[in-house]
């Protein structure tokens, strides 16, 4: 009877690490891919934007923290809002909660410009918002295709 005790043990054991080794693999897996993405998200706004290394230093710390900010504004959204089924009263602020956003991001974005006037010229500041719109579209073409990101994103 012991020995089926510990041979029961044993197995649960090793299903329990194999799940922990799975969960590790995700875990890891995601994280990579979000580094993957970002690294991506470098080499395609460099070269749209024809970077010097000189801009590229200034340029990425700055750009950073721009968009870590957004995402953190991002984040505060209705997106998860049932507005079907929302009252007038609840639509209203609602409406007025996507106002405030879009407001937020727009200020964001004027510190973003008035922060690289000093590094860029002002045709490659007017040029970032079509570049960041492109990346996200590319990646989502290659997303949708079954690139995915492994096969990075076209340069031209």
């Amino acid at each position: 009877m012991a020995n089926h005790f510990n041979f029961n043990i044993m197995k649960q054991m090793k299903y329990s690490i194999a799940l922990i080794l799975l969960l590790i693999s995700i875990t890891v897996s995601h994280a990579q891919r979000g580094e993957r993405i970002e690294a991506l998200r470098v080499a395609f706004i460099t070269n749209k934007l024809s970077l010097t290394s000189g801009e590229s230093e200034r340029f990425w710390p700055i750009y950073n923290v721009y968009r870590t900010a957004l995402t953190d504004i991002r984040k505060q959204s209705n997106a998860d809002m049932n507005l079907e089924a929302m009252s007038d009263a609840e639509a209203e602020r609602a409406i007025q909660s996507s106002i405030d956003r879009m407001e937020k991001e727009l200020n964001l974005f004027k510190s973003l410009a008035r922060d690289l006037k000093p590094i860029l010229p002002a045709r490659k500041i007017a040029l970032l918002s079509k570049v960041e719109r492109n990346f996200n579209e590319e990646l989502i073409r290659k997303s949708q295709l079954g690139d995915g990101i492994r096969q990075g994103l076209r340069r031209n």
